[in-house]
């Protein structure tokens, strides 16, 4: 270590050379961050994040927050830009669990509203949009901000194979928190820039998150639905990891294109359901519910 370094910074990797300890280091400023000069094909990328006052998707959003990146050929982020974050009064009070969880009073957003003329602008100016729970975030954004609708989506937390890469669990924090960070939860602006951390983040192999990320989320697929398929089946396609449409009153998955020669096969034999409805799928339409 040079003779700049803080006397914190000695302590900290003074333990975290220990085995028996871990540090957690606090995020840098985004003026902070350490970009990479970029290689090949350069893209840009919102993130972003919301928070509502329920969890139903008529619950209207009370804090949104969007920040533009730009990342090269290998995942690597090579530019951050400024965040933008802005209230929007619900028109009725926050409930008290929300305000526990955010901080987000009703005087925080009295009057407020979103610039939507500038959130769709910086959404639109971009290849996708990222979020760390996409099927919760798409479909408030787009309803919110209809003029982006059919934007690609990409979700940090379920199209990046973090168990295989040797991560315990799928929530933001815990992810941050096994990559040596911490951040403050609970807030769009300070969740935005927590997912811009992780997605930076080297993986074992030395790859990006984000480069994994960019690749699944890239990739087409389809949605299955097991139409008809016989009461008894109930079992056997939750256990496949299908879900149940309410609406449509059918199970459905969606799958890697590949695989669907072999579901189909599967749904024949387990599900006695020979005509499976198939719809391809891309990221301009996925995360949509």
């Amino acid at each position: 270590m040079d003779n700049d370094t803080s006397s914190h910074e000695r302590a900290a990797a003074l333990l975290d050379a220990h085995a028996d300890y871990r540090v957690l280091r606090a995020l840098p400023s985004p003026t902070e961050y350490p970009v990479v000069k970029a290689q090949g094909l350069v893209r840009t990328a919102v993130v972003i994040d919301v928070e509502t006052i329920g969890l139903d998707l008529n619950h209207p959003i009370i804090d949104l927050a969007i920040q533009r990146i730009a990342f090269d050929t290998r995942g690597m982020i090579v530019r951050v830009g400024q965040v933008r974050q802005w209230f929007e009064d619900p028109g009725k009070p926050i409930p008290a669990e929300i305000t526990r969880l955010t901080g987000i009073t009703n005087s925080d957003v009295s009057g407020k509203r979103i610039d939507a003329d500038e959130a769709i602008s910086l959404i639109a100016s971009t290849t996708v949009a990222i979020a760390h729970n996409a099927a919760f975030d798409a479909p408030r954004v787009e309803r919110r901000l209809p003029a982006i609708a059919g934007h690609a989506w990409a979700c940090s937390c379920n199209e990046v194979g973090w168990p295989e890469l040797g991560f315990d669990g799928r929530k933001l924090g815990h992810l941050l928190m096994q990559q040596g960070m911490f951040h403050q939860g609970h807030r769009a602006a300070v969740d935005v820039w927590a997912t811009i951390n992780l997605l930076g983040s080297a993986m074992p192999d030395g790859e990006t998150a984000l480069a994994k990320l960019i690749r699944q989320a890239e990739q087409p697929s389809v949605k299955i639905e097991a139409v008809n398929a016989p009461y008894e089946a109930k079992d056997a396609l939750k256990g496949r990891g299908y879900r149940w449409h309410v609406d449509k009153r059918t199970w459905w998955n969606e799958i890697p294109v590949a695989n669907e020669p072999a579901e189909r096969e599967w749904l024949r034999d387990a599900c006695t359901c020979e005509r499976p409805q198939v719809t391809p799928v891309t990221w301009s339409q996925r995360h949509r519910g």
